[in-house]
Protein backbone atom coordinates (compact mmCIF):
# COMPACT_ATOMS: atom_id res chain seq x y z
CA UNK A 1 0.00 0.00 0.00
CA UNK A 2 1.68 3.35 -1.12
CA UNK A 3 -0.23 6.04 1.65
CA UNK A 4 -0.06 9.18 0.98
CA UNK A 5 -0.74 12.01 4.20
CA UNK A 6 -2.59 15.19 3.04
CA UNK A 7 -3.05 18.23 5.51
CA UNK A 8 -6.06 20.67 4.07
CA UNK A 9 -5.48 24.00 5.58
CA UNK A 10 -7.39 27.23 5.20
CA UNK A 11 -4.31 28.70 3.63
CA UNK A 12 -1.48 25.69 2.65
CA UNK A 13 -2.01 21.94 1.84
CA UNK A 14 0.90 19.72 2.86
CA UNK A 15 1.44 16.34 1.10
CA UNK A 16 3.89 13.20 2.11
CA UNK A 17 4.54 9.82 1.81
CA UNK A 18 4.17 7.89 4.67
CA UNK A 19 6.18 5.07 5.40
CA UNK A 20 6.80 2.98 8.15
CA UNK A 21 9.99 4.94 8.78
CA UNK A 22 8.20 7.98 8.85
CA UNK A 23 7.39 10.80 6.22
CA UNK A 24 9.08 11.97 2.90
CA UNK A 25 8.46 13.80 -0.34
CA UNK A 26 6.72 15.97 1.42
CA UNK A 27 5.76 19.13 -0.26
CA UNK A 28 3.45 22.45 0.46
CA UNK A 29 1.70 24.00 -1.68
CA UNK A 30 -1.27 26.95 -1.65
CA UNK A 31 -4.62 25.96 -1.89
CA UNK A 32 -5.74 29.39 -3.58
CA UNK A 33 -4.06 27.60 -6.79
CA UNK A 34 -5.41 24.67 -7.39
CA UNK A 35 -9.58 24.66 -8.43
CA UNK A 36 -9.96 21.23 -6.10
CA UNK A 37 -8.01 19.27 -3.40
CA UNK A 38 -8.06 16.39 -6.23
CA UNK A 39 -6.25 18.78 -8.53
CA UNK A 40 -3.60 19.25 -5.94
CA UNK A 41 -3.48 16.03 -5.16
CA UNK A 42 -2.71 15.26 -9.10
CA UNK A 43 -0.23 17.52 -9.26
CA UNK A 44 1.48 17.02 -5.92
CA UNK A 45 1.76 13.05 -7.48
CA UNK A 46 3.05 14.08 -10.34
CA UNK A 47 6.02 16.41 -9.19
CA UNK A 48 6.80 13.73 -6.24
CA UNK A 49 6.24 10.61 -9.03
CA UNK A 50 4.23 8.64 -7.15
CA UNK A 51 1.24 6.64 -7.68
CA UNK A 52 -0.94 6.71 -4.51
CA UNK A 53 -3.77 3.81 -3.14
CA UNK A 54 -4.78 5.24 -0.03
CA UNK A 55 -4.70 8.72 1.16
CA UNK A 56 -5.64 10.35 4.70
CA UNK A 57 -6.56 13.38 4.53
CA UNK A 58 -6.92 16.10 7.72
CA UNK A 59 -9.33 18.79 6.87
CA UNK A 60 -9.88 21.85 8.64
CA UNK A 61 -13.55 21.73 8.93
CA UNK A 62 -16.43 19.13 9.56
CA UNK A 63 -15.99 15.88 7.76
CA UNK A 64 -18.65 13.76 9.65
CA UNK A 65 -20.83 13.85 6.26
CA UNK A 66 -19.93 12.16 2.89
CA UNK A 67 -19.26 15.64 1.37
CA UNK A 68 -16.98 17.83 3.02
CA UNK A 69 -16.42 22.03 2.70
CA UNK A 70 -13.42 23.10 4.09
CA UNK A 71 -13.71 25.54 6.35
CA UNK A 72 -11.83 29.33 5.61
CA UNK A 73 -11.17 27.44 2.03
CA UNK A 74 -12.79 27.45 -1.31
CA UNK A 75 -12.78 23.68 -1.72
CA UNK A 76 -15.23 21.05 -1.44
CA UNK A 77 -15.25 17.56 -2.18
CA UNK A 78 -17.55 14.87 -1.97
CA UNK A 79 -15.32 11.49 -0.13
CA UNK A 80 -16.45 9.11 -2.98
CA UNK A 81 -15.89 11.52 -5.89
CA UNK A 82 -12.13 11.77 -4.32
CA UNK A 83 -11.49 8.42 -4.39
CA UNK A 84 -12.60 7.32 -7.73
CA UNK A 85 -10.91 11.05 -9.20
CA UNK A 86 -7.87 9.84 -7.34
CA UNK A 87 -8.06 6.01 -8.57
CA UNK A 88 -7.20 5.47 -4.70
CA UNK A 89 -8.36 1.97 -3.09
CA UNK A 90 -8.43 3.66 0.54
CA UNK A 91 -9.96 7.04 1.83
CA UNK A 92 -9.55 8.53 5.45
CA UNK A 93 -10.83 11.81 5.93
CA UNK A 94 -10.19 13.47 9.82
CA UNK A 95 -10.26 16.90 11.45
CA UNK A 96 -7.42 18.96 10.97
CA UNK A 97 -6.88 18.94 14.88
CA UNK A 98 -7.52 15.42 15.03
CA UNK A 99 -4.49 14.72 13.44
CA UNK A 100 -2.66 17.31 15.36
CA UNK A 101 -4.09 16.14 18.35
CA UNK A 102 -2.68 12.15 16.96
CA UNK A 103 0.79 13.89 16.36
CA UNK A 104 0.45 14.72 20.25
CA UNK A 105 0.81 10.83 21.60
CA UNK A 106 3.89 12.18 23.30
CA UNK A 107 4.02 15.96 24.53
CA UNK A 108 7.13 16.43 25.32
CA UNK A 109 8.81 15.17 21.48
CA UNK A 110 9.18 16.75 18.31
CA UNK A 111 10.70 19.57 19.29
CA UNK A 112 7.91 20.78 21.39
CA UNK A 113 8.70 23.92 23.76
CA UNK A 114 7.46 23.87 27.30
CA UNK A 115 5.42 27.05 27.86
CA UNK A 116 4.60 26.55 31.53
CA UNK A 117 5.75 23.51 33.56
CA UNK A 118 3.56 21.13 35.66
CA UNK A 119 3.74 17.48 36.24
CA UNK A 120 0.10 16.79 34.88
CA UNK A 121 -1.67 13.12 35.16
CA UNK A 122 -0.12 10.13 32.46
CA UNK A 123 -3.74 8.64 32.34
CA UNK A 124 -5.75 11.84 31.73
CA UNK A 125 -7.08 13.40 28.38
CA UNK A 126 -4.46 15.77 26.65
CA UNK A 127 -5.99 18.74 25.34
CA UNK A 128 -4.69 19.79 21.38
CA UNK A 129 -5.32 23.60 20.56
CA UNK A 130 -4.12 26.36 17.92
CA UNK A 131 -4.99 29.22 16.48
CA UNK A 132 -4.16 29.78 12.82
CA UNK A 133 -6.56 30.66 9.96
CA UNK A 134 -9.24 29.32 12.21
CA UNK A 135 -9.14 27.86 15.87
CA UNK A 136 -8.28 24.10 16.20
CA UNK A 137 -9.57 21.95 19.26
CA UNK A 138 -8.69 17.99 19.96
CA UNK A 139 -8.58 15.83 22.30
CA UNK A 140 -6.59 12.55 22.93
CA UNK A 141 -8.18 10.14 25.28
CA UNK A 142 -5.98 7.19 26.59
CA UNK A 143 -7.90 3.90 25.70
CA UNK A 144 -5.80 0.32 26.00
CA UNK A 145 -1.91 1.05 24.69
CA UNK A 146 -3.23 4.18 22.28
CA UNK A 147 -5.67 6.71 22.07
CA UNK A 148 -9.13 7.98 21.18
CA UNK A 149 -9.01 11.54 19.17
CA UNK A 150 -12.27 13.68 20.38
CA UNK A 151 -13.53 15.20 16.96
CA UNK A 152 -15.10 18.52 17.51
CA UNK A 153 -15.26 22.03 16.52
CA UNK A 154 -14.68 23.54 20.15
CA UNK A 155 -13.26 26.41 18.11
CA UNK A 156 -16.96 27.98 17.38
CA UNK A 157 -17.95 27.84 21.21
CA UNK A 158 -18.96 30.90 22.53
CA UNK A 159 -16.52 33.43 23.89
CA UNK A 160 -16.77 34.49 27.06
CA UNK A 161 -15.33 38.02 28.29
CA UNK A 162 -13.54 38.17 31.53
CA UNK A 163 -12.54 41.86 31.73
CA UNK A 164 -13.83 45.07 30.58
CA UNK A 165 -11.73 45.47 27.89
CA UNK A 166 -13.12 42.19 26.80
CA UNK A 167 -16.94 43.00 27.46
CA UNK A 168 -16.41 46.00 25.32
CA UNK A 169 -14.63 43.73 22.62
CA UNK A 170 -17.81 41.08 22.46
CA UNK A 171 -20.50 44.09 22.90
CA UNK A 172 -18.68 45.05 19.63
CA UNK A 173 -18.29 42.48 17.62
CA UNK A 174 -22.25 41.36 18.52
CA UNK A 175 -23.44 44.18 16.39
CA UNK A 176 -21.74 42.30 13.58
CA UNK A 177 -22.35 38.68 14.03
CA UNK A 178 -25.01 36.52 15.38
CA UNK A 179 -22.66 34.71 17.79
CA UNK A 180 -19.92 35.62 19.05
CA UNK A 181 -17.26 32.97 19.17
CA UNK A 182 -13.84 32.19 20.57
CA UNK A 183 -12.44 31.63 16.83
CA UNK A 184 -14.20 34.90 16.22
CA UNK A 185 -10.78 36.35 18.35
CA UNK A 186 -8.42 33.74 18.91
CA UNK A 187 -6.89 32.92 15.24
CA UNK A 188 -5.09 35.16 12.79
CA UNK A 189 -8.47 36.90 11.28
CA UNK A 190 -9.46 36.95 15.11
CA UNK A 191 -5.93 39.07 15.95
CA UNK A 192 -7.43 41.37 13.03
CA UNK A 193 -10.32 41.86 14.45
CA UNK A 194 -9.22 42.73 18.06
CA UNK A 195 -6.28 45.26 16.32
CA UNK A 196 -9.69 46.61 14.29
CA UNK A 197 -12.02 47.15 16.75
CA UNK A 198 -9.69 48.65 19.31
CA UNK A 199 -8.23 51.04 16.76
CA UNK A 200 -10.90 51.52 14.05
CA UNK A 201 -7.64 50.77 11.65
CA UNK A 202 -7.58 47.37 9.66
CA UNK A 203 -4.04 45.24 9.27
CA UNK A 204 -3.15 41.88 8.16
CA UNK A 205 -2.50 39.39 10.95
CA UNK A 206 1.64 38.68 10.00
CA UNK A 207 2.05 42.95 10.17
CA UNK A 208 0.36 43.07 13.33
CA UNK A 209 2.12 39.89 14.80
CA UNK A 210 5.79 41.75 13.52
CA UNK A 211 4.73 45.17 14.92
CA UNK A 212 3.54 43.51 18.34
CA UNK A 213 7.02 41.65 18.15
CA UNK A 214 8.72 45.02 17.69
CA UNK A 215 7.69 47.40 19.64
CA UNK A 216 4.96 48.88 22.23
CA UNK A 217 1.89 49.91 20.31
CA UNK A 218 -1.66 49.56 19.45
CA UNK A 219 -0.38 46.02 17.49
CA UNK A 220 1.23 44.15 20.70
CA UNK A 221 -1.91 45.71 22.78
CA UNK A 222 -3.82 43.23 20.57
CA UNK A 223 -1.92 40.52 20.37
CA UNK A 224 -1.48 40.93 24.63
CA UNK A 225 -5.40 40.73 24.13
CA UNK A 226 -5.63 37.87 22.04
CA UNK A 227 -2.70 35.53 24.07
CA UNK A 228 -5.01 36.45 27.28
CA UNK A 229 -8.07 35.61 25.49
CA UNK A 230 -6.60 32.26 24.35
CA UNK A 231 -5.10 31.50 27.96
CA UNK A 232 -9.13 31.53 28.98
CA UNK A 233 -10.30 29.37 25.94
CA UNK A 234 -7.77 26.61 26.84
CA UNK A 235 -8.48 26.92 30.22
CA UNK A 236 -12.39 26.17 30.12
CA UNK A 237 -11.23 23.39 27.44
CA UNK A 238 -9.01 21.93 30.20
CA UNK A 239 -11.82 22.07 32.59
CA UNK A 240 -14.87 20.66 30.03
CA UNK A 241 -12.90 17.79 28.97
CA UNK A 242 -10.89 16.68 31.99
CA UNK A 243 -7.28 17.30 30.15
CA UNK A 244 -4.80 17.36 33.24
CA UNK A 245 -2.37 15.43 31.29
CA UNK A 246 -1.50 18.90 29.43
CA UNK A 247 -2.09 21.17 26.54
CA UNK A 248 -0.47 21.11 23.29
CA UNK A 249 -0.73 24.74 21.87
CA UNK A 250 -0.53 24.21 17.83
CA UNK A 251 -0.89 26.70 14.97
CA UNK A 252 1.50 29.32 13.59
CA UNK A 253 -0.07 32.01 15.59
CA UNK A 254 1.21 31.93 19.07
CA UNK A 255 4.66 30.28 17.49
CA UNK A 256 5.10 34.00 16.31
CA UNK A 257 3.89 35.76 18.92
CA UNK A 258 5.97 33.41 21.60
CA UNK A 259 8.47 36.28 22.88
CA UNK A 260 5.63 37.82 24.15
CA UNK A 261 4.00 35.43 25.78
CA UNK A 262 6.06 35.53 29.51
CA UNK A 263 4.68 39.56 29.59
CA UNK A 264 0.88 38.19 28.23
CA UNK A 265 -2.09 37.56 30.72
CA UNK A 266 -1.80 34.36 29.40
CA UNK A 267 -0.31 32.27 32.48
CA UNK A 268 -2.53 34.24 34.74
CA UNK A 269 -5.74 33.64 32.42
CA UNK A 270 -4.83 29.93 32.05
CA UNK A 271 -3.99 29.22 35.89
CA UNK A 272 -7.01 31.61 37.02
CA UNK A 273 -8.34 31.63 40.57
CA UNK A 274 -11.80 30.44 39.80
CA UNK A 275 -13.59 28.27 41.80
CA UNK A 276 -11.81 25.16 40.03
CA UNK A 277 -9.01 26.85 39.26
CA UNK A 278 -6.27 25.21 41.53
CA UNK A 279 -6.94 21.99 38.66
CA UNK A 280 -5.35 24.20 36.59
CA UNK A 281 -2.20 24.76 38.55
CA UNK A 282 -0.14 21.43 37.34
CA UNK A 283 -1.01 21.26 33.87
CA UNK A 284 1.75 21.39 31.96
CA UNK A 285 1.82 23.28 28.40
CA UNK A 286 3.97 22.95 25.32
CA UNK A 287 4.13 24.77 22.09
CA UNK A 288 4.10 22.97 19.03
CA UNK A 289 6.65 24.19 16.41
CA UNK A 290 6.88 21.54 14.38
CA UNK A 291 5.44 22.18 10.89
CA UNK A 292 4.35 18.72 9.78
CA UNK A 293 2.68 17.95 12.99
CA UNK A 294 -0.65 17.69 10.98
CA UNK A 295 0.74 15.14 8.34
CA UNK A 296 2.20 12.91 10.78
CA UNK A 297 -1.11 12.75 12.52
CA UNK A 298 -2.93 12.11 9.27
CA UNK A 299 -0.89 9.30 8.51
CA UNK A 300 -1.23 7.98 12.01
CA UNK A 301 -4.97 8.14 11.63
CA UNK A 302 -4.81 5.50 9.22
CA UNK A 303 -3.71 3.04 11.59
CA UNK A 304 -5.56 4.41 14.69
CA UNK A 305 -8.65 1.71 15.84
CA UNK A 306 -11.40 3.95 16.91
CA UNK A 307 -11.05 5.44 13.56
CA UNK A 308 -10.96 2.31 10.77
CA UNK A 309 -14.29 2.48 10.02
CA UNK A 310 -14.14 5.57 8.41
CA UNK A 311 -11.73 4.66 5.77
CA UNK A 312 -13.90 3.98 2.38
CA UNK A 313 -12.97 1.48 -0.34
CA UNK A 314 -13.17 1.48 -3.74
CA UNK A 315 -15.92 -0.85 -5.06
Amino acid sequence: MALVAIDVGGTNVRFARAQEGGLSDIRSMLCADFPSLAAALAAYLDQAGLTATAASIAVAGPVQAPDVDVTNNHWHFSKAGLLAEAGLDQLLVVNDFTAQALAQADPSAHGNLPILDGAGIATAPLLVIGPGTGLGVSALVPAGDGHIPIEGEGGHVGMSPQSADEMALFAALRHEVGHVSAEHFVSGPGLETVYRLQTDAVMAAPQIGAAALAADGPERDAALAMLGILGSVISDAVLTIGCWRGVVIAGGIVAQLRPLLEDSPFASRFRHDGVMGRLLADVPVWLCVDPHAGLRGAAAAFSTPSLQPRIITAG
